[in-house]
C-alpha cells in the first residue's frame, strides 16, 4: 500500500485515504474498488468462520477467558504487523476516541455476545444481532452526517428478513428474555464500532487504528477473564487450534481489512454487507461439519443478498449515482 511518509511526530497516512483539495470524500466513498470489495469478502468469510469455531471452543472456556485469549492472540499479530510494516503509533490525542473503538467493537460486543449466547436460545441470539446492520445505518445518519436514501433502508429491512428466514429455516425459535438485553448491547456496540473508527480512517491507516483498539479492548476484559491461563492449560490443543485461528483471522485480520473497507464506503453502506454473513455462515457448516440447510434457509441467503444489492445498487443518492457513473466512464 503507497503512502505519505510522516514526520517523526506523525503517523504515516495511506495516500488512498487523503482527500485532494476540495473532494467530496462521501460522493466519491460509494465507489468500491476490487481490493476494497476483497477487504470486504474475506472479513465477511472470516466472521462467519468464526460462528463455527466458536461453537466448539465455548465447550472449553469461559466466555470471559475465550475472549481475552481470543484477543491477545489478535495483540500479538497486530503488533507484528505494525513492527513489519514499520507503522508509527497514532498521536497521543487521539487515544480516547481508538479507546472507543476498542471499548465497542472488541471489549463489550464480544462479551455481551459470549455471556448474552449462554442463556438465551441461538435464535434470539441471530434474531437481535441482525439488527446490527439498521443501528449502523441509523448511527451514521444523526453522527457521520451520512445520507441513506429510502430505498436504502429498504433494501437493509429485505436484507434483515432474509437472516430471519435462515434462522427459522433451521427450525429455531425467537424467544425475547431478560439476558436478550445483552445481545441488543452486542449489536448496537458492534454498529458503534463502525461509526467511531470511522473519522479516525481519515487520519490514520487501518493498521493504525485497529491495532491500538484491539490492544485497549484486550486491556478491558482481563477482569473478565481471570482464569484465562488454567482454562488453557486445561483445555486440549484441538480447542486452543481453534482460539488461535479466531484470534489470527476473525479478530486480527479481518477488524483491519474491515477498517480498509470502511477508510473507502460510507459506514451505513459497509454495514449492508453483514447480511451476507448468514447464508455464508450457514454455506460454511454445510460444507464443515455437514449441517445441511433447509429450504427456507436457502431462499432467506438470496433474500439477505438481493437486500446488499438493493442498498449498493439503487440505494445511493443521485450524486452518489453520477458519481459512480463517472468513475466507471473514467475508468474506460
Amino acid at each position: 500500500m503507497s503512502s505519505v511518509t510522516g514526520s517523526a511526530s506523525g503517523p504515516s497516512v495511506p495516500a488512498a485515504e487523503v482527500p485532494a483539495a476540495g473532494s467530496n470524500r462521501r460522493s466519491l466513498g460509494d465507489v468500491m474498488s476490487p481490493l476494497a470489495i476483497a477487504a470486504a469478502a474475506f472479513s465477511i468469510l472470516s466472521w462467519s468462520a468464526a460462528f463455527v469455531g466458536v461453537r466448539d471452543a465455548v465447550r472449553h472456556f469461559s466466555p470471559g477467558s475465550l475472549a481475552l485469549f481470543r484477543y491477545l492472540i489478535a495483540s500479538v499479530v497486530l503488533a507484528g504487523m505494525l513492527v513489519a510494516t514499520r507503522t508509527p503509533l497514532p498521536k497521543r490525542r487521539d487515544l480516547p476516541q481508538i479507546g472507543l473503538v476498542g471499548l465497542f467493537g472488541v471489549a463489550t460486543y464480544n462479551l455481551t455476545l459470549n455471556f448474552g449466547s449462554q442463556y438465551i436460545k441461538a435464535g434470539s441470539a441471530a434474531f437481535l444481532v441482525q439488527t446490527a446492520p439498521l443501528f449502523t445505518a441509523i448511527f451514521a445518519v444523526f453522527i457521520l452526517k451520512e445520507k441513506v436514501t429510502r430505498l436504502a433502508f429498504v433494501g437493509m429491512g429485505i436484507g434483515f428478513a432474509g437472516a430471519l428466514m435462515i434462522f427459522f429455516g433451521e427450525g429455531k425459535k425467537v424467544a425475547l428474555e431478560p439476558a436478550s438485553l445483552l445481545l441488543l448491547v452486542a449489536a448496537i456496540a458492534f454498529s458503534l464500532f463502525f461509526i467511531t473508527q470511522k473519522p479516525l480512517l481519515t487520519r490514520y491507516s487501518p493498521i493504525q487504528v485497529i491495532t491500538v483498539a484491539v490492544w485497549i479492548g484486550t486491556v478491558l476484559m482481563v477482569p473478565f477473564g481471570l482464569h484465562t491461563a488454567s482454562e488453557v492449560a486445561d483445555a486440549p490443543a484441538s480447542a486452543i487450534w481453534i482460539v488461535v485461528f479466531l484470534g489470527v483471522f476473525p479478530a486480527a485480520l479481518a477488524y483491519a481489512s474491515w477498517a480498509y473497507v470502511l477508510a473507502r464506503i460510507p459506514a451505513a453502506k459497509a454495514g449492508s454487507f453483514l447480511y451476507i454473513g448468514g447464508p455464508t455462515t450457514v454455506l460454511i457448516a454445510w460444507l464443515t461439519i455437514d449441517e445441511v440447510p433447509s429450504l427456507l434457509s436457502l431462499l432467506g441467503g438470496l433474500v439477505a443478498l438481493s437486500g446488499v444489492v438493493i442498498v449498493n445498487t439503487w440505494g445511493r443518492t443521485g450524486a452518489k449515482r453520477a458519481a459512480a457513473k463517472q468513475s466507471r466512464a473514467d475508468a474506460r
